[in-house]
């Protein structure tokens, strides 16, 4: 699944970018230049032990441990600069996860790092005296951390804090601060709070405030997380590099599967059954039962938990999706794989998906149908002809034909090419045909002539041979097209599962030429693998379709965008009629462009 990023750029306009933006080293030397002249230094941390911990830290945030000398300097110049710890609606769980930080211990890390100026779990002061304290605390310069969701309209007052309203309190703080963080999945979208029927009328507190905050989802974040967007405000002056969710992208931009230490055994379809199974403790994965690492972006197996101890799936139980906006709502039962039926009785809110996937619509038109890029009438851009499975690429200085090669179509002869490529392939293949048996011979017996198509460059053929694979039908190629099409239409989640389909340029040879100029063939080994085990771990035949038509779409945008095609982009067939294969093209394309389809 891909973590959509609000980082992206024109590959043109990031070269330029590139080399205008000052380097990570000349931006901390202009920081520490700066606190030189303005401020004195309140802390020594040139100790060993000080200098060991905050290398760690640094490798975590993206900052080459090269630069300690560097860091350690400007983070004695920031002692002075003070944290407000503010608790709304939540479980204390992020502040125990902190607590429970080893390397620094959590006394060193407040008293000799971050002044905590103000924590409702570790404040000495109480009642009218604690109070003062946040009137008191815009004189000086501090950093503000929230914890829980803000309530809101007639609940508004189901926080309180010395008489004011939770939400009079954090618009206060946040106005005077010099930066914003959200600890938590309940202060960065709501969390358990604000599941339905969200009885306090909670929000996320980007949801209320329009102010620059940073999202440190979790339930509870790990002390690595809260710790690493700390000191690198603190050592850079600015906030790190976020999604487009808000989420700092050196501990969100990879999924929990991608990290996960299970994951070779997803990859060979070897799956946990139940809790109470042996192969549990072989490290079998856990997605059959109710893992969502696929869909969720953290980096708990990295950073782990309770000085580094543990985390959740290598204790036995699979991510419950929990710094996704609206797990609690969006991912049906805990314990089961998403499918239509796991989402039953749930009232799902995928208002951050429908925000994105609305800003990507402004992006699709529709055109007529053509022939040929002449036909289309433009003179720059390209052509995407699926049903023809050719692409016309022109410009100012290129004028380039390629031809489509999808590959292996046919059910049977994808088995057997996945049986014999690795060991891995081969135990796949053998649980797909243990989980499936009836599945498994009739796609084995399917004769060449009774397969969806006989073309290998063709989409239908394409689709409909992954068709066969979930369902064991050899229907006519456009048929089965159109059914598998139909059966992504249909899934209930926006959550894509990821395959991996790649496109591989090579040049025509002489004898396969046609007035081609190249030839992209697709590279789908990787996914092939990918979509088995989803199925055999219990992703529905919806949910595999949608991912399908989705990754394509991906596979497609990636292309596009490393041409750094100019000009308009026409998208035409059969798979256009798939609004999430559209979608995923647009979402890896720069923002500026815009495509039209036509089907």
């Amino acid at each position: 699944m891909q973590n959509p990023t609000n980082t992206s750029q024109h590959p043109a306009s990031q070269t330029a970018i590139q080399s205008s933006t000052p380097s990570l080293e000349e931006k901390l030397a202009l920081r520490l230049e700066s606190l030189r002249a303005h401020k004195s230094k309140t802390t020594a941390l040139n100790d060993e032990r000080s200098r060991a911990w905050i290398s760690k830290n640094l490798s975590l945030i993206g900052i080459p441990t090269k630069l300690v000398d560097i860091c350690v300097e400007i983070l004695e110049y920031m002692g002075d600069t003070r944290l407000v710890w503010l608790h709304l609606q939540e479980c204390t769980g992020c502040s125990e996860s902190l607590l429970r930080t080893e390397e620094p211990g959590f006394d060193v890390l407040i008293f000799d790092i971050f002044k905590l100026h103000y924590h409702d779990l570790v404040l000495a002061a109480s009642g009218h005296n604690a109070h003062e304290i946040l009137h008191t605390i815009e004189s000086t310069p501090y950093v503000l951390l929230v914890e829980g969701s803000v309530s809101m309209g007639e609940q508004e007052e189901y926080i309180t804090l010395g008489g004011k309203s939770g939400y009079t309190e954090a618009a206060h703080l946040i106005d005077h601060a010099q930066a914003v963080f959200a600890v938590g999945t309940c202060s960065s979208y709501g969390g358990i709070q604000t599941a339905h029927p969200n009885p306090t009328n909670g929000h996320g507190l980007k949801e209320v405030f329009d102010a620059n905050i940073v999202h440190i989802p979790g339930c509870p974040p790990s002390d690595k997380n809260i710790i690493g967007n700390l000191l690198y405000f603190y050592l850079l002056g600015e906030t790190p590099p976020l999604d487009e969710l808000g989420r700092p992208l050196f501990a969100y931009a990879k999924s929990v599967h991608d990290l996960c230490e299970r994951r070779n055994f997803f990859l060979s379809g070897d799956f946990v059954q139940s809790f109470d199974d042996p192969a549990m403790a072989q490290g079998y994965c856990l997605y059959k039962v109710g893992c969502k690492g696929p869909y969720t972006f953290n980096n708990c197996p990295k950073v782990k938990f309770n000085a580094k101890t543990s985390w959740p799936v290598q204790a036995g139980h699979g991510c419950i999706g929990c710094s996704e906006p609206n797990f609690w709502d969006n991912f049906g039962l805990i314990e089961k794989p998403i499918s239509n039926d796991s989402i039953a009785g749930f009232t799902p809110r995928f208002s951050q998906q429908s925000t994105m996937d609305a800003a990507l619509d402004l992006r699709i038109t529709q055109c007529a149908k053509a022939k040929d890029m002449a036909e289309c009438g433009i003179d720059q851009g390209v052509f995407v002809n699926l049903d023809s499975s050719e692409i016309c690429l022109v410009d100012t200085q290129t004028n380039k034909r390629y031809r489509i090669n999808v590959g292996e179509t046919r059910p049977a002869q994808i088995l057997e090419a996945l049986e014999s490529k690795s060991k891995q392939t081969k135990r796949l293949c053998e649980n797909y045909q243990a989980n499936f048996p009836t599945l498994y011979s009739v796609l084995k017996a399917m004769d060449t002539n009774q397969t969806p198509s006989e073309s290998c460059a063709d989409f239908c053929a394409l689709l409909g041979g992954y068709y066969a694979l979930l369902k064991g039908e050899a229907l006519e190629s456009t048929h089965a097209a159109d059914s598998l099409i139909k059966e992504a239409q249909s899934f209930a989640y926006p959550h894509v599962s990821p395959l991996g389909f790649k496109w591989k340029e090579r040049a025509s040879e002489e004898s396969e030429s046609g007035g081609y100029n190249g030839v992209l063939e697709l590279d789908s080994s990787k996914a092939l693998s990918n979509l088995l085990a989803y199925y055999i771990g219990g992703l529905d035949v919806a949910g595999v379709s949608f991912s399908i038509v989705s990754d394509l779409g991906m596979a497609f945008g990636e292309l596009l965008r490393k041409w750094n095609v100019q000009g308009q982009i026409i998208l035409q067939g059969r798979l256009c009629a798939s609004r999430a294969f559209v979608r995923s093209v647009v979402r890896a394309l720069p923002r500026e462009c815009v495509i039209s389809i036509a089907y």
